[in-house]
């Protein structure tokens, strides 16, 4: 295959704010951070899915481990959101950001932190891009499946129909463009990320062949195209992540069959490895030098990512073939890689080895979140079917707190919640939030 990913001249980009040319947040309510400042605040705040690096863990204090949404225990606040979305909260200082689609409609959510008032929320109407008629999707997926990002100053989103906004934290919009409706599966579903000054975002769609998909870096004050990489690649689900390699970073995006680094200042390709096929919807994640990447229909590959070029045959340490998700994304650290299948079952990878360890049975319990790692305690979200009182069966919240070495996993504390949940958790000191079916939930004290 020859080399791909080298980036195209950056297109005039359709970036409008709420009538009239793009617009700074310098201009309406406080004024933009540097980015040194925001810089510096990312690892305290969860600016994106999965927190400041995309990876689950954080090392915040005070996280409850058992709590109880049926009696309240333990639950600072519930919220309605007003559509339904399965993107994941974000929290940056006083702020925790959603969004929610139908086929219809579009809206970007603020809450307040400690007390879960909606602040606002602003409907983002279509593009020309995006007025088309509308995608189909996945009941899983939904029109508001991806995750926003924040630089600090501002909110950014996207939707089913590739429609890209960017709000400040006052609720003015600053810009809007359309990427155009995506030829996607099941649904876009990709989160966005932020580097610096740039948005992330990858545009994976269509057939190998199509030529559709890409990765750009969007300007974040503008809208427009800073580069664009093309990417020969068919849709996919994954959310990309930046790693840093030697004092140089870079951007790691995985799809079917590629996991592909790409230099964030120039689009330009660092390194690839052949290791996934099919639908690919995990995220990739990092840890001491190494990226884990794995979906349901290849393997668990541990790549080392100082390479150059085609690293396939180089710099993949090692593969495993037991307990592979098809949505969950994985957790590592320096000593573990921890897998969350769909149909009930943690599995846990020696990292430096691969040697798989053990694994834990969950029963009846259906896993889409991904896991997360609070100092040295896992936390997974999943649902169960339980008999409602009208004698239907519904969805509800199952929660696990576990503290796990190289033998198993000993459960530690866990809780529930009065609906479904399928997203991933958001974390700040004391507090969890997550996100059910129709509540956005703080669990935690004041």
């Amino acid at each position: 295959s020859p080399p791909l990913g080298s980036p195209s001249p950056a297109a005039p980009a359709v970036a409008t704010g709420s009538g009239g040319p793009p617009r700074d947040a310098g201009g309406v309510g406080q004024p933009v951070r540097p980015v040194t400042a925001v810089s510096e605040a990312f690892p305290a705040e969860w600016p994106r899915f999965r927190g400041p690096s995309g990876s689950g863990v954080t090392h915040h204090p005070g996280i409850p481990t058992s709590w109880d949404g049926a009696s309240g225990r333990n639950i600072l606040w519930k919220t309605p959101v007003p559509l339904p979305g399965n993107n994941s909260p974000i929290v940056w200082e006083d702020r925790v950001f959603l969004t929610g689609a139908t086929a219809e409609k579009r809206e970007v959510y603020c809450f307040d932190v400690d007390s879960g008032q909606l602040l606002w929320q602003r409907p983002v109407p279509a593009t020309p891009e995006g007025s088309g008629e509308a995608p189909e999707v996945m009941e899983e997926t939904g029109y508001a499946a991806p995750t926003t990002a924040t630089d600090g100053s501002r909110v950014f989103a996207i939707f089913a129909n590739g429609d890209l906004v960017a709000f400040d934290f006052q609720g003015q919009q600053l810009w809007i463009r359309g990427l155009g409706i995506p030829d996607n599966a099941y649904g876009h579903a990709s989160s966005l990320a932020v580097h610096g000054d740039r948005l992330l975002v990858q545009f994976d769609q269509g057939t190998r062949d199509d030529d559709l998909s890409k990765l750009l870096a969007v300007d974040v004050g503008t809208g427009k195209t800073v580069w664009e990489a093309a990417r020969k690649v068919p849709n996919s689900w994954t959310t990309p992540i930046v790693i840093s390699v030697g004092g140089a970073d870079q951007i790691i995006t995985a799809a079917d069959p590629w996991v592909i680094a790409y230099e964030p200042g120039s689009g330009r390709e660092i390194w690839r490895a052949k290791c996934l096929s099919q639908d690919v919807g995990p995220s990739p994640v990092f840890a001491d030098g190494i990226v884990y990447v794995g979906n349901e229909y290849s393997v668990l590959s541990a790549i080392r990512a100082d390479g150059r070029g085609d690293v396939t045959r180089s710099h993949v340490l090692w593969e495993g073939e037991d307990g592979l998700p098809d949505t969950a994304s994985p957790l590592a650290t320096s000593q573990y890689v921890f897998l969350l299948a769909s149909y009930g079952v943690l599995t846990c990878y020696d990292a430096k080895t691969g040697e798989m360890l053990w694994d834990h049975e969950f029963e009846d319990v259906t896993f889409t979140s991904s896991p997360s790692m609070v100092g040295d305690l896992l936390y997974v979200f999943g649902e169960i079917e339980e008999e409602g009182a009208s004698g239907q069966w519904v969805k509800r919240c199952r929660a696990w707190v576990l503290r796990p070495t190289g033998e198993g996993a000993e459960e530690v504390g866990g809780g529930g919640l009065p609906e479904g949940c399928v997203t991933s958790p958001a974390f700040r000191p004391g507090r969890l939030f997550i996100r059910g079916h129709r509540h956005l939930f703080c669990i935690g004290g004041r």
